[in-house]
């Protein structure tokens, strides 16, 4: 019975050196590049602000990107 308590003890014991040693590996905080935007429209839209909201290019671009992302004809 002690024999298997001993081992008992060492299996828990090498499992939390195990999920300690995992824990202190360091982080990966490698960002992506940032990448350029891939409707110029829509970037000078952004660019406007809220003046974009009355702009007819930035409402015709914003309705191309909805109907591409949702798949949907363009309104």
């Amino acid at each position: 019975m002690s024999r298997a308590l001993a081992w008992g003890a060492a299996l828990v014991i090498l499992l939390g050196a195990a999920v300690l040693a995992g824990g202190a590996a360091p982080s990966s905080s490698v960002m992506a590049p940032a990448l350029g935007p891939r409707d110029p429209e829509l970037a000078r839209c952004q660019a406007l602000g809220e003046a974009g909201g009355q702009d007819p290019r930035c409402r015709a671009a914003w309705a191309l990107a909805r109907a591409r992302f949702f798949g949907g004809a363009a309104s």
